[in-house]
């Protein structure tokens, strides 16, 4: 935590009395932690830098003890993640211990009793108190605070327990502060029982304590033991301080306690010392707490010894703030780091935790027998530095406090997956920090860069941590897009209506190429793991291809026109990413329907049913477990997409028509007497030679021969009755009618654009009031054995396609040596649903769309037009900003960007991925260098109208995973110059809110969409 708030600031910002918190709580500065650090972050960087600093090898640790009560899950405890710090030493005791500020002090006293136990096996233990405090908005906030210490416990240390049975407890059972709402990082405190319930503990503790200090202080049983141990006696003391008012005010009452025994001990005879007191001798305690008079007679008695004995120990909470379990160790550490404890010196500990519980204890400074430079007093102090430390944070404005308490409790509601808002880069160095919790609330950890700590400057104005992100949140802005037709009209009508819809996505589901099973359970991992789907092509598919005589046209530099013929094998396509064999049979659909649909048809509707039955809109077991609910009917929608829609279906029928016409259909008998026909009409006479009747029966004869009774006769072609089906009705009136989906119904070609766009037009649908959902289906099949030869020559024409024959040399996108598209096939289902819809549902979404796109270059064919697509990127990205308030660099910094990039690479400036390069690097400038790249046409290939990458963009931001960029990680990997540094993705966890997608589709389509993880709108 680099970043302090002055107290002096925060009574300005709060509007309330000069001195209220610097006089009134005796606080000076805090500690600020936004949501980038937790309980488990602050941990680790101080038991990584008590490892580090004092070179402690984690192999000689045999126990490591936590205390804390700030929680951020109720059985994973904080103790087992600080093992990933003990990668080779799983031997290791101790937990986690909980019972709010006391958790540390039970922490080190079971350390204790291990190290000097005989089940002690010669290793060091670890004690780690860590906690944030963290207050809603109120008279309590000032008293925030956060960090954490770590102890090492041995043997033979500087700090000892010189009398180990030398202590006093207390415990009750009190309800002052507790925290029994998990939906809410604050507590529930009352602050007047709290101090009360603090003061009788320290009494309690006091008392028997003293009593036990005066019995090994009295020399013979006879002699009086009372006033051998006063409030004065022992050289140091270290509070528990919740806020350093407290302390000052309860070492008073210690002076208190002490003429309380001295008179108890002359039989109710006041001592004169004690004239001052008496009439609150006669008191009961309780009744003497709340006296502004007693307070500031004791505050008056106890002040010398106060600034002698406690002034030390409370330097780091007057400028830390409290730290809850951590409060009495950063008291320690203020008074070892001060160099005025000496060896001989005793420091008395009181340590308070509500609920309640509370001791008293007795720390003795010495020389270690074996004194190692790092374990000793002064060695200590110098490992320390927490003067220069404190010195190095930054200044925040007082408002900072706000921001980051309101950002956490954000967190604290938003459930999982979860991206950090804070930056970690104003964090110190080598500070351990939360990069994401993934959808299984699996959290994952960074550490800074190594650096050295620069003191700041006193007289530098306060600097502004908190995101953007965070500022918008503060403004309470509605997220969503404003609504349009129908419920424009009746938002003017019904002020009742909102004025903004959001959208969120419910379901998702992919149909992927490459294996057998294409609807596997774990396809969207696959998707998120860069699971290869690309595999050689059949022999026959290559035969096929160079049967179609391809002629790729190339223009030199000089304008000639060059014709390449495709003539070999090792000149045409040798991969491609294709689908399995399906059915529709798991989704009751009957052989006869599904024979209406052609094969992009069905993985579409499959897909649809997936993604509904990922949204909770059907069950997909029992009778009718396909069809949604009667109640969401009318209000669903289908938008299908397909880049070759019943073309899988037409070219199929046309290619059985006519090969039921050619050679090879026919028997050998018949094409034995067709040959003896066309030799006829040739000849002159219109009769054949002997030779050439001798030579025909022979062929004749051979023909009989070979012919195999067995076969089947080939049936005769018949036209297909439902040819009209494939080719009018496609995958959107399919899936209506199997699930009962009556809402708006339509489909889309847009080339490859297509799924980007057809999520744009059901995002239109919503928010003119259309429908209340969308399912958005999407299939092709161009790797498919009836259009892979005609698809893929038709690209390979266009030199298009790569022709390397092994996976590693063909799957390189962004890389200078990229060599053209694979062809694939595939299906993906999205249920797009407002939010209301959803929230009524019970349903919470994946992710939000928070905006779309689409419009047209009018440009070319098959070219991007580099200017047009970067005017549409920056149109996009300002109607975002006009939207929502999310600006171009918050996107970048914390986004992920889904590549249209297809490894097209004719020439430097005409590939898909200088397009869109130049295009996100105009647009976002700098702040491109923080926008993570991704692509999945690397390992998936390219499934046409099919946009993997959009159900990516939501599981990326459901599981804060992302997909790699094939081969960017590689040392092999050649660099780009014409596209510049791009950042791309090497795979895995990855902290992020905004994914942002292009595509772009032959014919000049353009499409771009935001997706947003579900917290952060």
């Amino acid at each position: 935590m680099s970043g302090v708030d002055a107290l002096a600031d925060l009574e300005r910002h709060a509007g309330v009395a000069e001195g209220r918190y610097r006089v009134g709580l005796g606080q000076e500065e805090m500690g600020v932690a936004g949501d980038v650090e937790d309980v488990n972050s602050v941990a680790l960087t101080a038991l990584s830098r008590l490892l580090s600093e004092y070179n402690i090898d984690p192999n000689s640790i045999g126990r490591l003890e936590v205390g804390t009560e700030t929680l951020v899950d109720k059985s994973k405890s904080t103790k087992t993640v600080l093992m990933s710090l003990f990668p080779e030493n799983p031997d290791v005791e101790g937990v986690t211990t909980t019972n709010a500020c006391y958790g540390g002090t039970a922490a080190l006293l079971s350390s204790f009793l291990w190290v000097e136990s005989s089940g002690w096996d010669g290793r060091y233990a670890v004690v780690v108190a860590c906690d944030i405090a963290a207050y809603a908005a109120g008279p309590a906030r000032p008293t925030c605070g956060a960090g954490a210490v770590a102890l090492l416990v041995g043997r033979d240390a500087p700090l000892s327990f010189a009398t180990p049975g030398l202590r006093a407890t207390h415990a009750s059972n009190e309800w002052d502060f507790y925290k029994p709402d998990h939906r809410v990082e604050y507590p529930t405190v009352d602050g007047k029982l709290s101090q009360t319930c603090y003061y009788k503990a320290l009494e309690s503790c006091y008392r028997s304590y003293a009593d036990k200090q005066d019995a090994l202080l009295t020399s013979s049983p006879s002699e009086s033991v009372v006033d051998k141990f006063v409030a004065t006696t022992p050289d140091f003391f270290v509070f528990h301080a919740p806020y350093n008012k407290l302390v000052q005010k309860s070492y008073g009452r210690l002076f208190l306690v002490d003429a309380r025994r001295r008179r108890e001990a002359a039989g109710g005879v006041v001592d004169p010392r004690d004239r001052e007191l008496e009439p609150f001798l006669r008191m009961s305690p309780e009744d003497t707490y709340a006296s502004r008079e007693l307070e500031g007679i004791l505050k008056r008695l106890s002040a010398p010894s106060y600034g002698r004995r406690l002034k030390d120990s409370s330097y780091a909470s007057t400028r830390i703030g409290n730290t809850y379990a951590a409060s009495v160790f950063f008291g320690i550490a203020s008074l070892l780091d001060s160099g005025a404890v000496k060896p001989g010196d005793k420091v008395t500990v009181f340590s308070y935790g509500s609920g309640a519980m509370a001791t008293m204890y007795e720390l003795q400074a010495r020389e270690p027998s074996s004194p190692t430079e790092n374990f000793t007093l002064s060695g200590n102090r110098t490992k320390l530095k927490l003067r220069e430390t404190l010195d190095c944070r930054e200044k925040v404005a007082a408002c900072e406090l706000d921001y980051a308490l309101n950002c956490r409790a954000r967190m604290h509601n938003a459930g999982a997956p979860y991206s950090p808002c804070y930056p970690p880069s104003r964090l110190f160095p080598n500070t351990y920090y939360l990069t994401s919790v993934d959808d299984k609330f699996r959290r994952t950890y960074a550490v800074t860069p190594d650096a050295p700590l620069v003191p700041a400057d006193p007289s530098a104005a306060p600097v502004a941590l908190v995101p953007p992100i965070c500022l918008r949140h503060e403004a309470n802005e509605q997220h969503g897009v404003p609504v349009t037709g129908k419920l424009s009209k009746l938002a003017r009508e019904d002020s009742r209506i909102d004025v903004k819809i959001s959208s969120v996505i419910t379901g998702v589901a992919v149909g992927l190429p490459g294996s057998s099973e294409v609807f596997s359970s774990d396809n969207l991992g696959k998707l998120i793991d860069g699971t290869n789907a690309i595999t050689p092509i059949s022999g026959s598919a290559k035969i096929s291809l160079l049967d179609k005589n391809i002629v790729q046209i190339k223009k030199g530099a000089n304008g000639q026109i060059k014709r390449l013929p495709v003539k070999n094998e090792s000149d045409s396509i040798q991969l491609a990413a294709q689908l399995g064999s399906f059915t529709l049979d798991k989704y009751d659909v009957s052989k006869g329907l599904s024979e209406t649909m052609d094969v992009a048809a069905q993985v579409a509707v499959a897909a649809g049913f997936e993604a509904l039955k990922n949204a909770g809109l059907v069950t997909g077991s029992g009778a009718g477990g396909w069809m949604v609910d009667e109640q969401y009917r009318d209000s669903t929608g289908v938008v299908y997409c397909s880049s070759f829609p019943a073309m899988d279906a037409a070219v199929g029928e046309v290619m059985r028509y006519l090969q039921s016409k050619t050679v090879g259909a026919a028997s050998l008998l018949r094409i034995t007497e067709a040959l003896r026909n066309r030799l006829v009409k040739a000849s002159p006479n219109r009769e054949l030679s002997d030779e050439d009747e001798a030579a025909l029966a022979r062929l004749a004869m051979r023909a009989k021969e070979c012919r195999d009774d067995t076969q089947t006769p080939e049936a005769e072609y018949v036209f297909d009755r439902k040819f009209l089906f494939r080719v009018l009705v496609l995958g959107n009136a399919q899936l209506a009618q199997l699930a009962g989906l009556r809402g708006p119904n339509t489909q889309t070609n847009a080339a490859c654009s297509g799924t980007t766009q057809g999520i744009a037009m059901a995002h239109d649908m919503l928010t003119s009031g259309r429908a209340q959902r969308v399912v958005v289906i999407a299939g092709d099949n161009a790797s498919g054995e009836t259009l892979l030869p005609w698809l893929g020559a038709g690209f390979r024409a266009l030199g298009a396609t790569c022709t390397e024959k092994e996976v590693e040399d063909a799957c390189k996108p962004f890389a200078a040596d990229r060599s053209g598209l694979i062809l694939s096939g595939g299906g993906i289902g999205i249920v797009l649903e407002t939010e209301a819809s959803a929230e009524d549902r019970l349903m919470k979404g994946r992710a939000r769309l928070l905006a779309t796109q689409y419009s047209n270059s009018a440009f070319h064919g098959a070219a991007l037009d580099v200017k047009h697509i970067t005017s549409e990127l920056g149109r996009f990205l300002d109607e975002v900003k006009l939207l929502h308030g999310i600006s171009r660099e918050e996107v970048a910094t914390h986004g992920v960007y889904l590549s249209h990039e297809t490894s097209t690479h004719s020439s430097p400036t005409s590939a898909c991925s200088y397009a869109e390069v130049t295009a996100l690097r105009t647009v976002f400038g700098d702040s491109l260098k923080d926008l993570l790249i991704c692509n999945t046409k690397g390992y998936l290939g390219h499934p046409m109208g099919v946009s993997f990458e959009d159900v990516a963009a939501v599981e990326i931001l459901h599981k804060q995973s992302v997909p790699p960029v094939i081969g960017a990680n590689k040392s092999s990997f050649k660099k780009d110059e014409s596209l510049g540094e791009l950042k791309l993705s090497g795979g895995g966890p990855y902290a992020c809110r905004y994914a942002l997608r292009f595509s772009a589709g032959f014919g000049s389509q353009v499409a771009f969409a935001l997706y947003g993880v579900m917290e952060s709108e």
